[in-house]
């Protein structure tokens, strides 16, 4: 296990993605510009297919490597779990392509039509993507985190480079989705050439048993990470089959993932996760609870500002950002926020360290169900809204009932596992200049983009402000985040 502490670990971590997610987040802003709203549907389309395929083909093979690179002993265990996900994702890529020749077979004008555009591009994407989907948790499973974070600034600064160098130079869907195509190639080629290098994968040194380990931990995570992603995909696919894909592409743009929260959150899990199965293992609950507290505050303290600043200039964050022909978005993106919050906390984290992923399957794939039915009850009632708001209610279950599950696995009581005085002394510390934001927006109206950044460093400092003058927020934590002791 690394000698650094988990504060300077994250710190690294979220370092690297910092960049990665920065490049990335011009993408969208760049692509509303220059295509029309119904081909930026056909592009969101795009990646809804790709993003919930995928994940449900791939299950927990790559994330399992960081359950069991920590308890590995020899190079040569090592290579055992990398060779066994490799030959998992190619078959998972095989399989994809026979899904989307289905798929392009029987869907009618709406997601068929995408998928019949873009086939064979849409394949290759999808085959050396998977090639490459393991280097997402490898270098972290391996102590390596500052690679991770280089692995991640490159890849994701190169990605989006090559998009939105073709978007303003050809102007053209097709192109883009080609560009795509051949970034992922380079990305797959990359991941195999190394991992052949550094961990020498090899079929002769797979057995029946080790496949049957891997597989008895990766197929109820995987399972598990399915149900979250249909849950949280549902309403995607409700929109995008009752209104149409214009009315689809608007939506994506409320439904927009603020990157922070794949920066910090994912960082934070990624490096807690393989401390969570080491305590597990020696039956260190005292420290457990610590940790997950820990890393708790370690994102409460950043999104809480973020979730009320940006509730309350939503309307000028949509606008300026994405023009007016999203503006419609606003509400759904005020929706979206809430779930944002959920990311505070790794909830799945815990269940999974006690291999308890099945629980979580079971109320996830329960969560599905009543969401679809919610979700079209409340369409029939509420217009679009409902959709989100069926999301966001099953999404809150789903965390409650996981971190209830988790307390009684470890022993603790559901009140005394969240800390719950820190919590609230953060998210007050972050309403009160919200507040006074929101009355200086309500009595002069829109600014643009120029005050817009000048009200946000001006939220920020004073959040912070509070934050250090209540000891909410100290300078080793500073320094700590920024991956320094």
């Amino acid at each position: 296990m690394s000698s650094k502490p988990l504060s300077q670990r994250v710190g690294i971590l979220s370092l690297g993605r910092v960049f990665a997610f920065a490049a990335a987040f011009f993408v969208p802003i760049v692509n509303v510009r220059i295509l029309s709203v119904e081909e930026y549907g056909f592009y969101r389309q795009f990646w809804l297919l790709f993003e919930t395929l995928t994940p449900i083909l791939v299950l927990g093979f790559p994330r399992s490597l960081l359950y069991y690179f920590p308890r590995s002993e020899t190079a040569r265990e090592k290579s055992v779990y990398v060779t066994q996900t490799v030959f998992y994702l190619f078959a998972a890529g095989v399989a994809a392509v026979l899904v989307y020749t289905l798929l392009g077979k029987v869907l009618g004008a709406g997601m068929g039509a995408m998928i019949r555009s873009f086939y064979w591009r849409l394949c290759f994407f999808t085959v050396f993507m998977l090639l490459a989907r393991h280097m997402e948790e490898l270098f972290v499973a391996d102590n390596q985190v500052e690679r991770q974070a280089l692995y991640y600034m490159v890849t994701s600064v190169l990605r989006a480079a090559v998009v939105i160098f073709v978007a303003l130079n050809m102007r053209d869907l097709s192109a883009i989705i080609w560009a795509l195509a051949a970034f992922a190639l380079a990305k797959g080629t990359f991941a195999v050439i190394y991992t052949k290098i550094a961990y020498r994968p090899s079929l002769r040194q797979v057995s029946l048993s080790t496949i049957s380990e891997q597989f008895s931990f990766a197929l109820p995570l995987g399972l598990m990470a399915v149900a979250v992603l249909l849950l949280a995909q549902t309403d995607k696919f409700i929109i995008n089959r009752f209104m149409g894909r214009e009315a689809f592409a608007v939506y994506s743009v409320g439904a927009f993932q603020l990157p922070i929260a794949n920066i910090i959150g994912s960082s934070v899990a990624a490096i807690a996760f393989p401390l969570m199965a080491r305590y597990q293992k020696e039956g260190r609950y005292d420290d457990f609870v610590d940790l997950w507290k820990r890393s708790w505050m370690k994102t409460a303290v950043l999104f809480f500002p973020i979730f009320v600043f940006l509730m309350v200039t939503a309307e000028q964050f949509i606008v300026i950002l994405f023009t007016d022909k999203y503006a419609a978005a606003v509400p759904v993106f005020r929706i979206y926020l809430i779930l944002f919050l959920k990311t505070t906390t790794d909830y799945a984290g815990v269940l999974t360290a006690f291999k308890q992923q099945a629980y979580l399957f079971k109320v996830s794939a329960v969560a599905v169900g009543v969401n679809l039915i919610l979700s079209i009850v409340l369409y029939n009632s509420m217009g679009w809204l409902g959709v989100p708001l069926s999301t966001t209610l099953c999404f809150s279950a789903v965390a409650t009932l996981a971190v209830a599950k988790g307390s009684r696995l470890l022993g603790r009581s559901f009140w005394r596992i969240v800390p719950w005085r820190a919590l609230l002394a953060r998210i007050t510390a972050a309403v009160v200049p919200g507040a006074a934001l929101y009355l200086v927006y309500a009595r002069h109206g829109d600014y643009g983009m120029f005050h817009y950044a000048v009200s946000g460093v001006a939220y920020f400092a004073v959040y912070f402000a509070i934050c250090w003058a209540f000891r909410l927020l100290r300078l080793e934590d500073i320094k700590s985040l920024l991956g320094r002791r």
